[in-house]
């Protein structure tokens, strides 16, 4: 008889450990880490405390750009639904007439390539330095600028500051980095503009009972709720480029589910529900580059069976292998609270004037 695995050894030497480790999955392993890194977390707090102080008082110094800055940006690592609201912006910026640019911190190629085959007409600028970028995308002609994950990025001021939370990660006493996912804690909302919580496969009830809550937390900011719903499945190695191939129905049989996402459980809970007969997973760390032996993986576990992903992974698998059999989940953003009151700022900034 086969000796038992090592649960927690085995959760220890999986590439995602941390998000288990932060998920309350590792038992006494993960109170033990809890306890090792507490130190690092007050040292992480006070950093933050101490960085958002200076910028309040002016030591440190922000940088404005001459056309309007729009900051869509969350409080955690990951899992909030930045990229398809990103998109729905940029979207309701070009229909009020407006050319609009996307700046990316150059973190991750899938989200700009994404977004330069969603929109291929607009400026995507990449780069760490968000002030120089702006002037990049303001010398290609943008009248507005859409500064994906700015919130913490306060160094290019913003006229605009939208800030996700995830209805599937909400708590209220958040452990900052490194003991848990969140950058910032709630407190920090009473910076924003507005305020949206994004839901996958949690309830409305419940993204509307913490949209009540985060009212009290930032009782004179906007709070808005938005459903990332499953849109249907799109097939080949170019489903994400606006002419891609649109699927009425989606993969038959058996398929095998690829992600490399935070929060991977819930696109794979978002393709059942879509009608996907997920029968096997493979889990990369958020934002992971795709190698060759990771592609001998894929295509051992799948054995010829169709495999689904998210748009993000889709750009990086099918330019490692257009020839895999490969299904897009697309999302679609329906704002379900807070409607009116985001249009009007997206009207207050778009060209009917802002004060600059």
């Amino acid at each position: 008889m086969a000796a038992p695995r090592d649960r927690g050894k085995e959760a220890l030497s999986s590439p995602r450990w941390v998000e288990r480790w932060w998920g309350g999955e590792l038992g006494g392993r993960g109170v033990m880490l809890d306890l090792l890194f507490l130190p690092a977390e007050l040292l992480f707090r006070g950093v933050v405390r101490l960085r958002n102080f200076s910028y309040d008082h002016g030591w440190l110094h922000t940088h404005r750009a001459a056309v309007p800055v729009i900051s869509v940006g969350n409080l955690a690592v990951g899992g909030s639904g930045k990229t398809p609201v990103a998109r729905w912006l940029i979207a309701e910026l070009l229909g009020r007439g407006e050319r609009p640019a996307l700046l990316h911190g150059g973190y991750a190629a899938d989200e700009p390539e994404l977004h330069r085959r969603w929109n291929p007409t607009i400026p995507v600028v990449v780069g760490r330095d968000r002030v120089v970028s702006a002037g990049t995308a303001q010398a290609a002609g943008a009248t507005v600028l859409v500064l994906d994950d700015g919130f913490q990025h306060r160094r290019l001021a913003r006229d605009l500051d939208l800030v996700l939370v995830a209805a599937e990660g909400w708590t209220p006493r958040p452990r900052l980095l490194p003991r848990g996912p969140w950058r910032e804690s709630p407190a920090a909302l009473v910076r924003a503009d507005a305020v949206i919580v994004t839901r996958k496969t949690a309830p409305a009830d419940q993204a509307e009972t913490i949209a009540r809550e985060l009212e009290r937390i930032a009782p004179d900011k906007v709070v808005a709720q938005v459903w990332l719903s499953p849109a249907g499945w799109s097939r080949g190695p170019n489903a994400t480029d606006a002419g891609g191939d649109r699927a009425e129905t989606g993969p038959r049989g058996a398929v095998l589910a690829v992600t490399a996402i935070a929060r991977p459980e819930l696109f794979v809970a978002n393709a059942r529900a879509a009608g996907a007969d997920v029968s096997s997973t493979l889990f990369f760390p958020d934002h992971h580059d795709f190698g060759d032996a990771d592609l001998e993986r894929i295509r051992g576990l799948a054995r010829g069976r169709p495999i689904v992903t998210t748009a993000k992974d889709m750009v990086k698998l099918a330019a490692l292998d257009p020839a895999l059999d490969l299904w897009v989940l697309e999302q679609r953003v329906i704002v379900e609270r807070g409607g009116d009151a985001l249009n009007e700022l997206l009207d207050r900034i778009s060209g009917r004037g802002v004060a600059r």
